[in-house]
């Protein structure tokens, strides 16, 4: 019997490369059954999802889209999972401002937005059909190693990229220089755009460049930004760390690299600058 192995697309590069490593060139991927996955927050670039679906029909390889959304029963957030495509899914921040609506705005001392909007909602998917008991390749590379969870063999994780063919961010570009095609987007738009886990120095960037990138955000903040959070709760609560507005980062746009450098230096990073992982 086959052993079970849930391959998470984040949407990027590395996820990409290790979804079609794993299905040809790696030695044991006869093996097990393997089963992609995408969780689409409603807040990922058009280029991200063009992306996700072009490698579909480019590898032929069926990646399930998934989103979460709350369910209709009771006051607290249990998620229902639901199938979409690259045609069918959301592009307006629905899924996401479904989960503030219910939770909150989800912060640094708060981050619950990639546990609510991708992983509850891939195990609800892989729960409706009957898997149970799985291993979950996740796309972290051989120079990253850093984000590896402690508890990964406990977990039943495994780092494809880390454990059977080691490469580094350069090598997985030089790879798909190869290729046919390529993720176009802005390198500062990966994951949800105008994420909170991005450094100061993308945000500002972003900010710069498409300032109304950041019109939903605001509107969530007006909207929902009374925090539910029980150690901040009746303040106005926005994503961004130390609490910082939308505001403030137009203000930042506004200053140099060096000045910009040093209001990181004081803002450590969550180490998911690059990648948001469902697990």
């Amino acid at each position: 019997m086959k052993d079970k192995l849930l391959i998470t697309f984040s949407g990027g590069r590395t996820s990409a490369y290790m979804t079609w490593w794993l299905f040809n060139e790696w030695e044991d991927r006869q093996n097990w059954d393997k089963l992609v996955v995408f969780a689409n927050t409603g807040k990922e670039s058009e280029g991200t999802l063009f992306f996700v679906d072009e490698c579909a029909n480019e590898w032929n390889i069926d990646i399930k889209w998934i989103e979460g959304y709350p369910s209709e029963i009771g006051k607290g957030w249990s998620v229902n999972h639901k199938l979409v495509t690259y045609e069918t899914a959301s592009r307006n921040g629905e899924p996401f401002e479904a989960m503030i609506k219910k939770l909150g705005i989800p912060f640094q001392s708060a981050p619950f937005c990639s546990p609510q909007l991708k992983t509850a909602p891939i195990k609800k998917y892989l729960k409706s059909i009957g898997w149970t008991k799985y291993y979950t390749a996740i796309g972290i590379r051989y120079d990253e190693q850093k984000r590896i969870n402690k508890n990964y063999k406990k977990q039943r994780i495994i780092y494809p990229l880390v454990e059977f063919n080691p490469v580094t961010k350069n090598q997985i570009k030089q790879w798909w220089d190869l290729q046919s095609f390529d993720l176009d987007i802005h390198p500062d738009d990966g994951n949800c755009v105008c994420c909170w886990k991005k450094s100061f120095n993308v945000l500002a960037r972003i900010m710069e460049r498409s300032p109304k990138s950041f019109d939903w955000w605001q509107q969530m903040i007006d909207e929902y930004g009374t925090s539910k959070h029980k150690s901040y709760e009746g303040d106005i609560q926005s994503f961004y760390r130390g609490n910082k507005s939308i505001n403030d980062i137009r203000e930042m746009a506004k200053l140099s690299q060096a000045e910009l450098k040093q209001i990181n230096l004081f803002e450590p990073l969550d180490g998911c600058s690059e990648s948001c992982e469902a697990f």
